[in-house]
C-alpha cells in the first residue's frame, strides 16, 4: 500500500508543478507587458511566451510518461493482491510507458535476397521472433490468387500491419540493357543499389506514385547510384533511354508476406487477429486487395485475382520514347 501511495503522489505533485509553472508565468509576465511599450518589446514578449510554452509542454509529456508508469505498476500491484502473480520487488526495473502496441512486432534479422529466377526476395530467415511482452492472439489466412499467364511469380501480403523500417541493401544490375534481376521483394526501408556494367550511359528511374525518383545519366565508369523504398507497394522501374529495360520492386511493410505456389494457392501464417487487408502483387500485374477477418486460432480463407497491366510505357517525362534506344 505505501507504494500505492507514492505512485499517487507522483502524479498529484506533477500536476501541482504544471499548475505552479502556469501561475509563475502569468505573476512574472503581467507586470512586463504592463510596463514595456512598442514593437520591440512586444515581439519580445511574444517570443518569451513561446519559449514558455514550450517548456510546459515538455513538462506535461514527462508527466504523462510518468503517469503511465505510475498507472502499471499499479495494475501490477493490483494483481497482486487478488494472487495472479508476484508483486515486482524494489529493484525490478521500471516498464518502459513507450513499448509498442501488441501488433507491432521487431522486424525480423536483416533479410537476404535469394536468387530465383529472373528474381529475387527478402527471405525472412530466423523465424519469426517474439517480444517478451508481444502476446497478440493470431490466425492464418489460406486461398488461392488467380494469376495471369506470362508472370513469373506472385507474392500476398497484410498491409495494415506497421513494423519499423529495416536497413538493408540490395542490387539490381544494369547489364546488356537490361535489369538484373527483373524483379524483387523487399520490406519497407531497403536500398537498391543500381550499378550499371555496360560501358554506355543508363537513367534509371520511377514514377510510381510514394517511391518515384531519377538517378540521372551514368555509366559503368561511374559510381553506381542507390535509391531507398521507404513506402509499401509496387514499384514500376525503367531506364530513360532503353525502353527494353522494365523491372519491377514489390516494397512490402512488414514480415507478413507469402510466395504464391504455382498451383496459386497460398499461406500466411501466424497474422495478428483483426480486420486485415490482403494484397496480391505480381510484377506484370495491377495489385489488388481484399479485406478478411482474422480470428485467434482460425483459419480464413480469402481468393484474389490478378489483372494484367497494358503493355508498354512512356519515359520520365510522360513522352513516347525515341529512336536513341
Amino acid at each position: 500500500m505505501t507504494k500505492l501511495k507514492w505512485c499517487t503522489m507522483r502524479v498529484s505533485l506533477g500536476r501541482y508543478i504544471v499548475g505552479m509553472a502556469a501561475a509563475t508565468s502569468l505573476l512574472t509576465l503581467s507586470p512586463i507587458a504592463r510596463a514595456q511599450e512598442g514593437d520591440s518589446e512586444v515581439d519580445e514578449l511574444r517570443k518569451q511566451v513561446r519559449q514558455l510554452e514550450a517548456q510546459v509542454q515538455a513538462l506535461r509529456a514527462a508527466i504523462n510518461d510518468s503517469i503511465d508508469v505510475n498507472r502499471q505498476q499499479i495494475a501490477s500491484f493490483n494483481r497482486a493482491l487478488k494472487g495472479q502473480g508476484p508483486a515486482p520487488s524494489e529493484s525490478a526495473p521500471l516498464p518502459r510507458a513507450e513499448s509498442a502496441p501488441d501488433n507491432v512486432r521487431p522486424p525480423p534479422s536483416l533479410p537476404k535476397l535469394a536468387p530465383g529466377k529472373g528474381g529475387a526476395v527478402a527471405t525472412r530467415g530466423g523465424g519469426r521472433r517474439r517480444a517478451a511482452n508481444d502476446e497478440a492472439p493470431t490466425g492464418a489466412i489460406r486461398g488461392r490468387v488467380e494469376v495471369p499467364s506470362g508472370e513469373p511469380v506472385a507474392y500476398v501480403y497484410v498491409e495494415n500491419i506497421f513494423e519499423p523500417a529495416v536497413h538493408h541493401k540490395e542490387v539490381i544490375q544494369q547489364k546488356q540493357k537490361q535489369f538484373v534481376p527483373r524483379w524483387a521483394v523487399v520490406q519497407r526501408g531497403t536500398t537498391i543499389e543500381f550499378p550499371n556494367n555496360d560501358n554506355i550511359y543508363h537513367n534509371v528511374f520511377s514514377l510510381s506514385s510514394g517511391n518515384s525518383f531519377d538517378l540521372g545519366l551514368y555509366n559503368s565508369a561511374s559510381d553506381a547510384k542507390s535509391q531507398t523504398f521507404n513506402e509499401p507497394g509496387a514499384v514500376d522501374i525503367y531506364c530513360n533511354i532503353h525502353p527494353q529495360m522494365v523491372a519491377s520492386t514489390l516494397v512490402v511493410p512488414n514480415r507478413y508476406f507469402a510466395k504464391v505456389k504455382s498451383d496459386g494457392t497460398y499461406e500466411l501464417a501466424g497474422v495478428p487477429s483483426g480486420k486485415r487487408k490482403i494484397v496480391a502483387w505480381a510484377p506484370g500485374s495491377h495489385l489488388t486487395s481484399q479485406w478478411v477477418q482474422v480470428d485467434a486460432g482460425a483459419s480464413a480463407e480469402l481468393n484474389l485475382k490478378l489483372e494484367s497491366k497494358a503493355a508498354g510505357h512512356k519515359n520520365k517525362n510522360g513522352r513516347a520514347y525515341g529512336s536513341y534506344e
